[in-house]
C-alpha cells in the first residue's frame, strides 16, 4: 500500500451504499436500548407489512374469502401477539403462514423482552452505584472517605435529632454499595436523620454536583488516607465553584500542613474552615498528658452529648458591666469568653467592658436553657489581684514510638514546664537517624534523652521505664512507617506493656495513647481514669461540631493553638478553703485573679450523671452545694 495515498487530502474518499446504510445502522445502536427498540420495532412493522401483503395477493385466509390487506395486518399482528392465536386456523396454506408469524413473533418478543430486562438491570446497578442527582436541600455534604467517616456521621446524627428527616449525603469514589453496608453496620440507628450515599471525583464539578453543594447547610471534605492536601485542595476550590455567590454554607476541610491550609483560606475567603489535625492533636495529647482529666473537657466541648458551647448576644442590661461581672450572668450556663469587633477571646480580662453588639460564649446543655437571666451585681475590678502564676514544676516525660507529632508535642510540653525538666524518647530508628531527631527537637526547658529499643519489645519498654519515675508517659502512632492497622497493635502492645508494668510496681503515671483508628479506641479501654486515648475521633468530632456552628471556629482556635487560652487546673486553695463552697463562690473568687472558671475537679466523684472521667465537673450550677478537700481542683480558662 502506498502511504502517500493514504496521506492526500486532495483524493476524496468513496463509500459504498453498504458502508454507508452499516455506519448509520451502527451509530443508531450506539445510542443504546432505544435505538435498538426502534430497530426492531421498524423490523416488526416491516414483517407484518410483508405477511400482510403476501396475504392479500395469495387470497390465502381463514375463510373461503380472500383476505384484504387491513385484515392481513390484523391477522399478522395477533399472531405475533399471541403464539395461541393460530391453533384454530384452517387450510395448510394459512396454517403454514401464520405458524411462520407467530415462530417471527416469538423470536422479536424475546429480543425486546431481553432488551427491557438488561435495560432495567443496567438502571438499577447505576441507581446501586450512586449517580443520580440528589435534591435533598438544607443537607450536610461529607465529600471523601476515611477513618473519621462514621464518627463524622455519628456526631451528625446526634446535632440532627431536633430535626426530622434531615439528610446526610456522602460522596466519594469508592464504591457506594461497600460504603453504604459499611457505615450501615457501624451506625444501625440513623434515628432522625437518613443517609444518601453516592460515588462521584471529589476533585470533579460535575460529580461533586451530583451531591447538590448549593442548597446544602454545610460541606465537610476529608482526606483521603493514602492521599495529601493536594486533593484536599482541589476539592475545595470545585466545591467553591458550586456554591452560588453569597452563600454562607460553611467549608470544613481537614489537612494536614499549616501553610497549604492558610494559603487555601485566602484563596476562597472566610467561608472555608480548615483543621490541621496534625497541630490539633499533638496540642491536645501534650495538654492532656500534663492534666489528667483534660480529655474529657475537651470532648465534652466537641461532641453534642451533654454541655456544649453556645453563643449568645449581650442584652442591653449588660451593656457597659465588665466581663468579670458577666461570668454570674447566667444560672444555668458557664461564661467563658467574648466576642467583639476586635475578634474572639476565651478566658479574656475579667475587667473588659461589654459592648452592644458584643457576644458571650458560654458552656450549657441546651441554646434553649442559655439566658442571661441574672441581673448585673457590683464589683470593683479594681480589687483584682496581681496574676501571680503558679510555679512551673520541673517535669519527667516519656515518649514511645515516633512519629512526626513527637516534635509538636515536646515543643507544647517545653512552653509549659520549668527549666531543667526532662523528655526520654524510646525509639527504634537507625542510628544515623538519631541525629534528625535530635535536630527536630527545639528545646528550651527540657533535656533530651534518647533510648534506642523497640516499643514492642518488653524488655526495652521495662528498661525505660525502670527509670522513672515519669509524670507523663506518651505512646505515639508509628504511622509513618506501619499501616494504620499495624501501627495501632504496635501501639497497642506497648499500652500493655507499660500498664503492666506500672500496675506490677504500684505506680499511677498518666498514660496518653495515639491510635489511628477510631474503632481501635474501643480495644484499649483506659485502665485509670488519668488514662487517655487520642485519636482521630477527636478530629471527626472537630469537622462535626464546625459544619454545624462555624461561628465556634474562632472558639476552639482559642482553645487549640499554642498561643491562645490554656485549660487548667488550679489547687482549690488558691481561690476558697477547702470544705463546702459553692460555684458561685469560686467565681467570685477566681475573677479577682484574672480567671475564667469552667469547672471543678474532685477525686471523690467518680461516675455521677454530669461527672466527666476523673471525677470533673463542667457547668455546675452557680448555688449547688460543693464539698471540695485539699487534693481537689478548679478547672480554669486563662489566656
Amino acid at each position: 500500500m502506498d502511504l502517500g495515498m493514504c496521506l492526500d487530502s486532495d483524493v476524496p474518499r468513496t463509500f459504498t451504499l453498504r458502508q454507508k446504510l452499516r455506519y448509520r445502522f451502527d451509530n443508531t445502536l450506539s445510542k443504546g436500548i432505544w435505538g435498538v427498540l426502534g430497530w426492531l420495532g421498524a423490523l416488526a412493522i416491516a414483517f407484518i407489512v410483508v405477511v400482510a401483503l403476501f396475504l392479500r395477493l395469495t387470497g390465502v385466509g381463514p375463510g373461503e374469502e380472500s383476505t384484504t390487506f387491513q385484515e392481513g395486518v390484523w391477522i399478522a399482528l395477533t399472531r405475533s401477539l399471541d403464539a395461541g392465536t393460530f391453533t384454530g386456523d384452517e387450510g395448510v396454506p394459512f396454517r403454514l403462514a401464520t405458524l411462520t408469524v407467530t415462530i417471527v413473533g416469538i423470536f422479536l418478543a424475546a429480543a425486546i423482552i431481553g432488551l427491557v430486562s438488561s435495560a432495567i438491570d443496567t438502571r438499577v446497578e447505576s441507581l446501586r452505584r450512586g449517580r443520580s442527582q440528589v435534591i435533598e436541600r438544607g443537607h450536610t455534604l461529607i465529600v471523601g472517605r476515611n477513618d473519621k467517616l462514621s464518627s463524622v456521621i455519628k456526631e451528625l446524627v446526634e446535632a440532627n435529632l431536633s430535626e426530622k428527616n434531615r439528610a446526610i449525603v456522602v460522596l466519594t469514589p469508592d464504591d457506594v454499595v461497600e460504603v453504604a453496608d459499611d457505615l450501615c453496620s457501624e451506625i444501625p440507628d440513623m434515628k432522625t436523620s437518613r443517609l444518601v450515599v453516592r460515588s462521584g471525583n471529589p476533585t470533579r464539578i460535575s460529580d461533586l454536583e451530583q451531591g447538590n453543594p448549593a442548597e446544602a447547610k454545610s460541606v465537610i471534605i476529608l482526606r483521603q488516607e493514602d492521599g495529601s492536601d493536594a486533593q484536599v485542595v482541589k476539592t475545595a476550590l470545585a466545591i467553591a465553584r458550586c456554591l452560588p455567590e453569597g452563600s454562607s454554607a460553611p467549608i470544613v476541610a481537614e489537612l494536614e500542613d499549616q501553610d497549604t491550609a492558610d494559603a487555601l483560606a485566602d484563596a476562597i475567603g472566610g467561608r472555608l474552615l480548615t483543621i490541621t489535625s496534625s497541630e490539633v492533636i499533638a496540642r491536645i495529647g501534650a495538654q492532656v498528658a500534663r492534666s489528667p482529666g483534660l480529655g474529657g473537657i475537651y470532648e465534652e466541648f466537641l461532641d453534642f452529648e451533654g454541655d456544649e458551647l453556645y453563643v449568645i448576644d449581650v442584652s442591653p442590661a449588660w451593656v457597659g458591666q465588665t466581663y468579670g461581672q458577666a461570668l454570674l450572668a447566667s444560672s444555668t450556663a458557664t461564661i467563658i469568653g467574648l466576642r467583639n469587633s476586635e475578634g474572639t477571646f476565651v478566658g479574656p480580662d475579667t475587667r473588659m467592658v461589654l459592648q452592644a453588639g458584643d457576644r458571650l460564649i458560654a458552656i450549657a446543655e441546651d441554646d434553649s436553657k442559655f439566658s442571661l437571666d441574672s441581673s448585673p451585681q457590683a464589683w470593683d475590678p479594681t480589687d483584682s489581684r496581681a496574676w501571680e502564676p503558679l510555679a512551673r514544676p520541673r517535669e519527667r516525660t516519656l515518649l514511645i514510638g515516633w512519629s512526626p507529632l513527637a516534635p509538636m508535642i515536646a515543643q507544647e510540653i517545653d512552653v509549659h514546664v520549668a527549666p531543667d525538666s526532662e523528655i526520654h524518647l524510646l525509639v527504634d530508628v537507625p542510628r544515623e537517624a538519631l541525629d534528625a531527631i535530635v535536630t527536630a527537637m527545639t528545646l528550651h526547658n527540657q533535656t533530651l534523652t534518647i533510648h534506642p529499643g523497640s516499643p514492642i519489645n518488653r524488655a526495652d519498654v521495662t528498661a525505660v521505664l525502670a527509670r522513672g519515675p515519669y509524670d507523663h508517659v506518651l505512646l505515639l502512632s508509628e504511622k509513618e512507617s506501619f499501616s494504620a492497622s499495624d501501627a495501632d497493635a504496635r501501639t497497642m502492645l506497648a499500652l500493655l506493656h507499660v500498664r503492666n508494668y506500672l500496675s506490677a510496681h504500684g505506680t499511677t503515671e498518666n498514660i496518653v495513647a495515639e491510635l489511628v483508628d477510631p474503632n481501635d479506641v474501643e480495644l484499649t479501654a483506659p485502665a485509670e481514669n488519668s488514662d487517655f486515648i487520642v485519636s482521630q475521633r477527636l478530629i471527626g468530632l472537630l469537622l462535626a461540631q464546625l459544619s454545624e456552628s462555624p461561628d465556634l471556629a474562632p472558639v476552639f482556635r482559642e482553645l487549640f493553638d499554642s498561643t491562645g487560652a490554656v485549660i487548667a487546673m488550679h489547687p482549690v486553695e488558691r481561690y476558697v478553703a477547702p470544705g463546702p463552697t459553692t460555684f458561685r463562690a469560686i467565681i467570685e473568687a477566681a475573677r479577682d485573679w484574672g480567671v475564667t472558671p469552667i469547672g471543678v475537679r474532685c477525686a471523690s466523684s467518680g461516675g455521677p450523671s454530669g461527672v466527666l472521667g476523673g471525677g470533673i465537673r463542667l457547668n455546675p450550677a452557680k448555688d449547688e452545694p460543693l464539698m471540695l478537700g485539699e487534693d481537689d481542683s478548679v478547672v480554669v480558662i486563662s489566656a
